[in-house]
């Protein structure tokens, strides 16, 4: 991965895989923060007195509202005070400082949970109906505000991120979220909460390169009063996000049960034997697909959003392999995939694919693909005119996608990939040359075909073609899936 520093995006609209023992580290540019400290930034501006972003006007969505897209700065503070804790939380936070943080979730690769803020980059996308926001750093995952005049759904489960919903005041976005998992942390000092904690987050571009944000917790059980905090942030145009994945380097004893120097355990007992890993989702069954025409976005390609169902996951027979990867292949499969990596919180890769739904969130300069199960994380395919440049990232799990339309299909170009991920649950293995194409067509209103062609001379003797089917769901959406906490058996 590029050694850039953790960051966040908010979009709208070959060989067997080690388990080594380590311990997470940051991006390798970054200095290491102290335990259970927050990560140390280098050059970064705060408050009001935080360096101005670029100049130029408001820009706007479809609809007139203000499109949030870009890449910013980290949140900085404005100078909030304290927030006034009851007795008993201020204790809590007292015995995690006195602990250096070592109970912190996201040292586990678990999600902090909103509002808690890193002071690096971070990337909005919008759409008039949806604002997504993917992470870069730790989890790697994704928030959705839905602006689409919903409320909260009744009988909620508790989550790490929550239910957010999303309505604009005159230029500002608020978004109000509730129903969190308590055992979170959303800052880094481990302040408690309750289940009745509600949070209103207000977003505001003041202009093309500046934005500010406004948290306020509302929490009785644990604060006297609601707490507030304020957020500035610039525009960053040049910058672009990388992937990160805590998991990959974290798979110590030590990360798996939170043991505390000591010996203590911050972890309740978990559900799971985690020398085999997390069992496998178990598919949803899927709504019949709705019958229609071929829906089109404003730009008159076809639209391919919406929450789908895949109709089968394992792959149509085994692609013509070369010696070495058809020896890993066969021992993987004589192992019974005891080292599967999605086993063990890593990502599936741009081919893999569980029962769980997927959705897609298009816009005409990019499409996000998000993944309800194994990392609950996302693809992003770019469809503005730029060329593969894998010297911001020469190797990924998901590699580089760069995308474009050819008549009504769009075709997926991706390449860079690292060789630890498998093709399927079977175990298929691959090389780092992998190169991946994808033609996405959607040939009605409930149907979304997918064909895909994957050459790898290093692991192949020829190309290994396939199409996926997939259906649509329009009464669902994507449910938060933490395989850490499975594992962790915090659920």
């Amino acid at each position: 991965m590029r050694k850039f520093p953790i960051a966040w995006l908010i979009v709208a609209g070959a060989g067997a895989v080690g388990l080594t023992i380590a311990t997470a580290a940051p991006p390798q540019d970054q200095p290491l923060a102290p335990q259970g400290g927050p990560p140390q930034a280098k050059q970064k501006g705060f408050g009001r007195g935080a360096r101005k972003g670029p100049a130029g006007p408001l820009p706007r969505l479809s609809d007139g509202h203000p499109d949030l897209t870009g890449i910013w700065n980290g949140f900085g503070g404005s100078g909030q005070d304290a927030p006034d804790m009851q007795p008993w939380a201020a204790k809590i936070v007292a015995d995690h400082r006195a602990h250096g943080g070592a109970e912190d979730f996201e040292a586990r690769c678990l999600p902090g949970g909103p509002p808690r803020a890193a002071p690096y980059h971070t990337s909005l996308f919008a759409t008039p109906k949806l604002v997504l926001i993917l992470f870069e750093g730790n989890t790697h995952m994704y928030r959705q505000f839905f602006v689409d005049g919903s409320g909260h759904p009744k009988d909620l489960k508790p989550t790490f991120y929550g239910d957010s919903r999303g309505h604009w005041e005159g230029d500002t976005l608020v978004v109000d979220t509730v129903s969190f998992f308590t055992k979170s942390w959303f800052d880094f000092a481990g302040t408690p909460h309750t289940p009745a904690m509600h949070l209103i987050e207000t977003w505001h571009r003041t202009d093309y390169g500046n934005m500010e944000m406004k948290v306020t917790i509302d929490d009785p059980g644990v604060f006297t009063r609601p707490y507030v905090i304020n957020r500035t942030t610039t525009l960053e145009p040049d910058f672009e996000m990388t992937e990160y994945v805590c998991n990959e380097n974290n798979q110590d004893p030590g990360h798996l049960d939170a043991t505390l120097p000591d010996g203590s355990a911050a972890a309740a007992t978990a559900k799971v034997d985690r020398s085999k890993g997390v069992p496998p989702p178990q598919p949803k069954k899927a709504p019949a697909p709705p019958s229609g025409p071929t829906p089109r976005a404003e730009d008159g390609k076809v639209d391919l959003s919406g929450v789908w169902v895949p109709a089968s996951t394992n792959l149509p027979g085994d692609p013509s392999y070369q010696p070495w990867a058809k020896k890993i292949y066969d021992e993987r499969k004589a192992n019974k995939q005891k080292d599967d990596p999605e086993r063990f919180c890593l990502p599936d890769g741009a081919v893999r694919i569980n029962p769980l739904p997927y959705k897609i969130v298009q816009r005409s300069n990019m499409i996000a693909l998000l993944w309800e199960g194994n990392t609950h994380s996302y693809r992003r395919f770019f469809l503005d005119g730029r060329q593969h440049n894998l010297d911001i990232e020469p190797e990924s799990w998901t590699g580089q996608s760069i995308g474009k339309w050819d008549g009504d299909s769009l075709v997926v170009d991706t390449i860079g990939f690292n060789d630890k991920t498998w093709l399927d649950a079977t175990g298929k293995p691959h090389s780092e040359q992998m190169h991946l194409t994808e033609r996405y067509r959607r040939p009605d209103l409930g149907h979304l075909n997918v064909d895909l062609t994957i050459e790898d001379p290093k692991a192949f003797t020829k190309p290994y073609t396939f199409t996926r089917t997939f259906t649509l769901a329009p009464t669902w959406e994507l449910q938060e899936y933490v395989c850490q906490a499975i594992l962790d058996g915090i659920e």
